[in-house]
């Protein structure tokens, strides 16, 4: 692995990853499923600094999104360790992890998918609430109308479902119930590839309003790289489970040191 620059400080450190590994299981063979791993993950080191916006690049399967959800410890890791404010969330209790899930969000990929046609916004949004014992409903009101009001909602859309929306709205919806319990790190997995380009800018824009009103940390999961370029301090690029290079991104993109980051470069449209 490349380290362009080495700008490691445990007392800023929010997230530390150590050596993870994750495999998953796949059947092999028509008549007698034999399982054979899937090696995900293989041996991934990073940090994330508080306050900082992260790149992660690499193509499909090269396990950006399986990286992101063992960090908010919605899949199990293998062997390693995933280091939180320094504590390792392996060794979580339960109540823990209910805590941890206060402090964490995930912004999906696919607006269409990842919220229920059955629920109108109101629940959507009201959900993480209940479930985090938000009992009093007047506070859970001014939370729905603070949530929605910073992420250019109205209150009128708390009464309608999903499928009343354009792709970009329901994104900010997605944004919403994220951000609504006042998370301090947030997965963000290719929020803005399933947008029209046209919209795509103004959820970028949003990301990084709610970043400064809220003092965010993220993780932003892409393989667009001139939106990796404009967004992020740093940048990771991963490669078939491994982290082949990382660094500054002016310094990533004016000096990439390995051929698949040089690849990823040279791939991006250029205009004459």
């Amino acid at each position: 692995m490349v380290k362009i620059n080495n700008m490691e400080n445990c007392k800023e450190n929010l997230i530390e990853v150590k050596n993870v590994h994750k495999t998953f299981s796949s059947n092999t063979g028509l008549f007698e499923p034999k399982k054979e791993p899937v090696y995900a993950l293989k041996g991934v080191s990073l940090n994330i600094k508080k306050g900082e916006i992260l790149g992660l690049v690499g193509e499909s399967g090269s396990g950006k999104s399986t990286l992101g959800n063992c960090i908010l410890k919605l899949l199990d890791i293998n062997c390693g360790e995933i280091l939180y404010d320094g504590v390792n969330v392996e060794n979580f209790t339960k109540k823990d992890v209910k805590e941890f899930r206060k402090k964490t969000g995930l912004i999906f990929q696919n607006p269409y998918s990842s919220l229920n046609p059955k629920m109108k916004i109101k629940e959507i949004l009201s959900e993480p609430l209940i479930v985090n014992g938000i009992k009093d409903k007047k506070t859970r009101e001014e939370m729905l109308e603070e949530i929605v009001s910073l992420t250019g909602l109205n209150s009128d859309d708390l009464g309608r479902f999903p499928h009343e929306f354009s792709g970009g709205q329901r994104q900010r919806i997605a944004i919403a119930r994220a951000l609504i319990l006042k998370p301090e790190f947030v997965v963000a997995d290719e929020p803005i590839s399933a947008l029209d380009v046209s919209i795509q800018a103004q959820i970028i824009n949003l990301l990084i309003d709610l970043k400064e009103k809220f003092n965010l940390t993220y993780l932003f999961i892409s393989h667009d790289l001139n939106v990796v370029k404009y967004l992020c301090t740093r940048v990771v690029i991963m490669y078939r489970g491994e982290i082949v290079e990382e660094g500054e991104t002016t310094e990533i993109f004016k000096n990439p040191k390995h051929s698949y980051t040089k690849l990823l470069l040279d791939s991006i449209p250029k205009v004459y």
